[in-house]
């Protein structure tokens, strides 16, 4: 699990570090024969590099130690 102050890089950009600064769900807008999905977790993360706030879906995302 994500929280916020972590380390994180992207699964398809290693290069790419930041840390988590903000955690935000939305909800999703899927149905299934069982009832409707739950919310999508969203992290909000300032890259190392330029400090820019970007927003990822969290399942995207990697922990670094």
């Amino acid at each position: 699990m994500i929280k916020i102050g972590d380390k994180v890089s992207l699964f398809r950009n290693i290069a790419k570090t930041g840390v988590v600064v903000e955690l935000k769900r939305k909800p999703v807008k899927t149905w299934f024969a069982g009832g409707a999905a739950s919310q999508k977790l969203f992290a909000v993360i300032r890259d190392d590099k330029t400090g820019e706030l970007e927003t990822y879906d969290s399942s995207a995302l990697m922990r670094l130690e």
